[in-house]
């Protein structure tokens, strides 16, 4: 059997995909659950008995054995596969006219409400803005509008030089990050309804590196994907006629607290 490597559906060669594995020098070990690439059917005692019998592989045998010790009368679940999403350019467009955007974001006060409102504001003085540009430049507007220090929109980030800056670190039980905090989670579910909706326009671009620190040797090659996005012009219209956008956005993350 051979392993193939893949990197956003790029393939690597084996040595490749060691050396990336590599540069986190936490990566001790890797380990791979054959639950999710081996026939369900067959992570049954009885059939790997047969088997074992079938196919002369005494190994099979202990497997069987040791599966029978460990989990009697078990049944091994098959994983649920990840949801797919649609990227956000791709979501499918049906546009609603500007009274009922508004309608449907002022009388909603959740997170893509909120989400969405921040998008508008930042995109309607820049276009091209990134989800990370938007909830940062909205964090530090807020701090300085003195909102309540308890409020959830400065979970999932640190101060850095005087500025609150996302907090990007690998996932771990009892820490919020940047990408699980409540305002990642509001500016991408405003994304998607803001695109879907037709007042805005998502477009992906992969960026090298890393906007955390400097990276060196083959960590250049690191890549992710981003969306930059543009008020389209209904879009426009709608923000120019929300008047107290500003004060919606304060108004939701002074009231949602630790």
């Amino acid at each position: 059997m051979k392993l193939n490597f893949e990197l956003c559906g790029v393939q690597l060669k084996e040595a490749e995909a060691t050396s990336l594995l590599n540069i986190d020098e936490t990566t001790r070990s890797l380990t791979v659950d054959l639950a999710d690439h081996v026939d369900i059917a067959l992570l049954d005692a009885k059939k790997l008995f047969s088997l074992s019998i079938e196919k002369q592989k005494p190994e099979l045998a202990a497997l069987a054995a040791k599966l029978a010790i460990k989990v009697p009368n078990a049944k091994i679940a098959k994983k649920k596969q990840p949801v797919e999403r649609t990227a956000i350019p791709d979501l499918e467009v049906n546009a609603l006219t500007i009274d009922e955007g508004i309608e449907k974001l002022c009388s909603e006060k959740t997170l893509c409400s909120a989400g969405a409102a921040m998008i508008l504001k930042s995109c309607s003085m820049r276009d091209n803005e990134t989800l990370r540009q938007i909830a940062v430049d909205h964090v530090n507007k807020l701090w300085i509008k003195d909102i309540n220090p308890r409020s959830t929109v400065f979970n999932g980030f640190k101060k850095v030089n005087g500025l609150y800056m996302p907090f990007i670190a690998r996932a771990s039980k009892g820490t919020i990050t940047y990408h699980s905090s409540p305002l990642y989670n509001s500016v991408r579910e405003g994304a998607s309804f803001l695109v879907k909706s037709g007042f805005v326009k998502a477009v992906a671009e992969v960026e090298f590196g890393s906007e955390q620190k400097e990276l060196k040797g083959s960590e250049t090659l690191l890549r992710r994907k981003v969306y930059r996005f543009t008020l389209t012009d209904a879009g426009r219209e709608l923000i120019n006629s929300w008047g107290d956008a500003e004060d919606f956005i304060f108004n939701y993350w002074n009231d949602r607290l630790n």
